[in-house]
Parts: C-alpha cells; structure tokens; sequence
C-alpha cells in the first residue's frame, strides 16, 4: 500500500522533535506500507531526502528569507498579523496543493493522510475530489481550537472532513469538540492518540529517587517541557513557584522550550525575583529528555485546552509524576489522583497545592506514577498506535 502524508510539521533532521511523532508510527509500518512525506521547505532544507527510510518531499512556497509560516507552532498567528501573512499563506496552499496533487499521481497514493485540517487536511480534500484517493485526516488540537474560534472557517471544514473517508482525534476530547461544531459525521470520527517516542522508557530512572519531601534537604525540582506560547500558560506555573517559595519550600524550575512569550516569562521570573529558581534550557535535543524526566521529582504542563499532551506520556515512562491542568484532553493520560493529579486551568495557588502535596509525599508520587506508566505501556507505545493506523489504512482503501 501506498501512503502520502500531507503534513505542514515534520522533523527537519533525525533528532528533531517537531512533528517527531509522525514518524514514530510510521517506521513500525514501514515495512508494509510506501510512505511519501509531503512537507514545507525552510531556510537550509533539501527539497528531497530520507529521515529514518521515509522518503520526504518538501515544497517552496517563498524565497528561503519569506519562508517562515511552519515549523513555529503558530502559523495562524503569522497569517493574522496582516494582509502579508495571508497573502504568504494563500501562496503556501498552492504551492502545498501543487506538491500534493504531483505526489498522488506520481506516487499512485492509495491513501492520503493529511495532518491538521488545516491547511494540510483541505489541500488532501482538493487533491482527494480531484484524483478519487480515499482521504484520511488526523487533527492534533491547535487546528480545533482555531475552528471553535473562528466561525467563518466553518464551511471549509464542513467540505474538507466531508471528503474523508476517516477522520482521527488524538484524544476523546478533541473528537466531543468535532462532533460538537457539527463538521463530522460521528461515524467517521474515532480516537487514535500520537505514540511516545520509543527512547522514553522507564529504564532511566535510577534507584536514587529524586522525588523528595520538604523536610530534605535536597531542592524540589519541577520540570516542563512546552513552547513558550499563551497557550501553554507557563506562567501560572511561574506563579504557583513563586507561592511554594513564599511558603517556605526550597523548589526550582526548569523550563524546555521556545516561543514567543520567551522574554515575557523572564520578565515575569525577574519581577518575581525567582532568577536563581528558574532555568530556561530552550530546545533541547529528544534524547536529552530521558534524562531530564528521570531527573525532576514532578513534570508539569499547565496548559489550557490541550489537544493531548503527549509530554505527559513521556514523563510518566521516565517514571516522573505529572501535574497537568484539567483542560482538553489531557485527561486521556492524566486520572487526577490514579495517573497524576489535576488542578483548574491557570489557578496558580491550586497548582502549588497539587505541588506541594507531591513533595510532602514522594509515596503518593511514586504511586501515580507507576500507575501512569502502565496506562501509557497501554496505550500511546508505537506499536499500537501504528497497528491501528494500519487497520484505518486498509478499511479507506477498501471503501
């Protein structure tokens, strides 16, 4: 069988962790199935390559300098900027559109999968009407979320879900708001997580547990691993630090990632006087991250509205509890008290409670993250998501 994968993230080198879980399920399936990465080119790409034996095409939509709408994490806040950013996006559809359509023919796809309804998943339902190949779209969060918010892009998804053949959420929270903005049948829509990926074992974790009480003398360390976007809401985090110090418990922070609302959250860290408590480490590298889960007492990720949250997943394999805010679907991972403890989105003085009853109780954490772990071991490990894919796959062709 032949796949094309439409996609406006994808990895940009073998350690990089955009889009990385694309190819988690991918390569378990490489063996059975002939993938064709449709992707974005940027500054200093190749316009053909392998990553880990898929082959990738990636289409020009700009001069290298203009080429700047993926691989950030917030193209729908590039393109609203101005009259610029949606003149460069309605060049990206075509050129997107162009490089998909080649690629079916070509290729002889018999399936197209299409990332994100948008763009990828509406230049799939053009190529699909246009060739007849059976369409399948994957949405991931930030594409729902922008459809909830902006009414207008309603008859577009009507027309782009109405041409898949199978349309997969990555959590049953993100199917309920499908179904709920009436752009989906209910019997196209099924739940399919992303994997984790498969360097993220528990193996890492040592028999010195770094989880500690208030009483120890060792710091109480809290790690997160997101971009730096409003969204994400790192800054309760910040908040709910600065209220554990202010009790009295000697805790720190690491923070990996970037975005936008970088400097903003080091403003916040100086005007909090936490500088000494708070460490900004960037993008690191995916096989850095083991260590950094095995290493904190507790993983936290703040975040509103949360397509899945698949770092949570990661931490819980590298046997670190997690805190994570009650919102999206994050709750597919997170049982608040049976695989990790929940507090309301952006309330920082429950974020610190949930905080600090981790560290008055390494026990409870231990706990809930052995449970957490058996539930991801379940659930989110490449094998099984890939197997499920495979059986989408072959029901599409078939219909």
């Amino acid at each position: 069988m032949r796949v094309v994968m439409l996609t406006h993230v994808f990895p940009r080198a073998a350690p990089d962790s955009l889009g990385a879980f694309l190819l988690h399920f991918m390569q378990p399936l490489a063996a059975r199935i002939r993938f064709l990465v449709v992707a974005p080119h940027a500054a200093g790409l190749r316009e053909q390559e392998t990553l880990a034996t898929i082959p990738l095409t990636r289409f020009r939509y700009a001069p290298d300098a203009q080429e700047t709408l993926a691989y950030t994490g917030i193209m729908h806040e590039h393109v609203a900027r101005g009259i610029g950013g949606k003149i460069l996006f309605a060049r990206f559809v075509w050129a997107y559109f162009r490089a998909a359509w080649t690629a079916a023919k070509n290729f002889q796809a018999d399936v197209l999968h299409a990332h994100w309804w948008l763009p990828g998943g509406f230049v799939g339902a053009l190529v699909s009407k246009l060739t007849r190949t059976p369409l399948i779209i994957t949405t991931h969060g930030t594409d729902v979320e922008q459809l909830r918010r902006a009414r207008w892009t309603r008859p577009l998804a009507g027309f782009t879900f109405g041409q898949a053949r199978m349309i997969t959420c990555g959590s049953e929270y993100l199917r309920a708001q499908l179904l709920a903005l009436g752009v989906a049948e209910p019997t196209r829509v099924r739940v399919i997580p992303m994997p984790v990926n498969p360097l993220f074992t528990d193996e890492r974790r040592t028999t010195n547990d770094k989880r500690q009480s208030q009483d120890s003398p060792a710091r109480f360390s809290i790690l997160s691993v997101a971009r730096l976007t409003r969204q994400k809401s790192i800054d309760t985090l910040l908040d709910a630090l600065a209220i554990l110090r202010g009790r009295g418990m000697d805790a720190c922070l690491k923070i990996v990632g970037e975005g936008d609302r970088r400097a903003a959250l080091e403003a916040q860290t100086r005007a909090k006087h936490l500088e000494p408590f708070v460490e900004f480490l960037g993008m690191r590298p995916q096989d850095e991250l083991p260590d950094l889960y095995a290493q904190c007492a507790v993983f936290v990720l703040p975040s509103l509205r949360e397509g899945m949250g698949l770092v949570l997943a990661e931490a819980l394999l590298c046997g670190a509890p997690v805190i994570a805010a009650q919102s999206g679907g994050v709750t597919d991972i997170v049982r608040d008290g049976e695989t990790g403890l929940l507090f309301p989105e952006r309330d920082a003085q429950a974020l610190a409670n949930a905080l600090e009853k981790i560290a008055r109780d390494p026990q409870l954490g231990a706990r809930l993250a052995e449970q957490g772990r058996a539930r991801v071991r379940e659930r989110f490990t490449p094998a099984r998501v890939a197997q499920e894919f495979l059986n989408v796959y072959e029901a599409a062709s078939r219909s």
